[in-house]
């Protein structure tokens, strides 16, 4: 990923893109999932309307180069899920500020996969379908959930991992990635906790979106991480958008600034978000 301070600016961007998916008629509850110290680490669920039967779920995870963003970025994105019979829940994770690192990220993000599935009565929810769902620095969080072996040498439970994967312009290779490197702070091997050292054929199903001009995270390492998925017979799609970038910006110069996400693209990459749901069974063809 690029310099810092881009990023910092595109972040901004990022909660334009999340909050506009749809206007949000009901405010979701929420709750504390994690306590680390001082810090309530909360989750925001909207529900599907109630009918008896247990629902599919997935985890929404913002974006914001793993330094800046709230769950409130993917609220929109949420409601629709949850119009559509899931019940979806949007998470607050650590920021890689004050000491902290994307470990502490990739740890939160497990917590809350477990903290989910504990809530299956109380939410109604199917244990066996519960999905990830990240955008951009909240792509890596997910397919490190779904992926990586361990966090500080500690084996991630199952309990702690999504059944499928949503990646919205996700950074995906984080062995070479300087600026990730550089928010490790000494702190662990980028390589521990890159996505892209670990495809397996227990990859959950995954789908990538992806912009092809993309200069944020770059489209040759989602098409790398596609190709290695399908190759070991995992399920993998990867949808690449021509003529955008980062997030499907129609702004290709600047990227980090001024974001113009391309309506068309966007409204095509959420319909394939849904039939991919749909396929997997987690929700109903509209």
């Amino acid at each position: 990923m690029k310099k810092l301070a881009l990023l910092f600016s595109l972040s901004c961007q990022i909660a334009i893109l999340s909050v506009k998916a749809k206007s949000i008629s009901a405010a979701p509850d929420s709750f504390i999932y994690h306590q680390v110290g001082n810090r309530a680490l909360k989750a925001y669920v909207f529900k599907p309307t109630e009918d008896g039967k247990r629902h599919p779920a997935i985890l929404l995870f913002h974006g914001g180069a793993w330094r800046l963003g709230d769950a409130s970025w993917t609220f929109g994105r949420a409601k629709e899920f949850a119009d559509n019979g899931m019940v979806a829940v949007c998470i607050d994770y650590r920021l890689a500020n004050d000491g902290l690192s994307p470990i502490d990220g990739v740890e939160d993000a497990c917590t809350a996969f477990a903290w989910v599935r504990s809530k299956a009565d109380a939410f109604h929810i199917d244990t066996k379908r519960v999905a990830g769902y990240g955008l951009s620095a909240g792509g890596h969080l997910v397919a490190a959930a779904a992926l990586i072996p361990a966090i500080r040498g500690v084996k991630i439970d199952a309990n702690c991992r999504p059944n499928a994967i949503l990646l919205y312009s996700p950074a995906l290779n984080m062995a070479r990635d300087p600026y990730f490197g550089a928010l490790m702070k000494g702190k662990g091997n980028p390589a521990l906790y890159s996505p892209s050292e670990y495809i397996s054929k227990r990859l959950p199903p995954t789908l990538i979106i992806q912009g092809q001009q993309d200069s944020i995270v770059y489209t040759k390492d989602a098409q790398a991480f596609h190709d290695e998925a399908v190759k070991v017979g995992a399920k993998c799609e990867l949808h690449i958008y021509p003529g955008v970038g980062h997030l499907l910006t129609r702004n290709i110069k600047v990227q980090y600034k001024d974001f113009d996400s391309d309506p068309a693209d966007q409204k095509d990459a959420h319909q394939r978000e849904d039939n991919f749901l749909v396929d997997l069974g987690y929700i109903k063809k509209q």
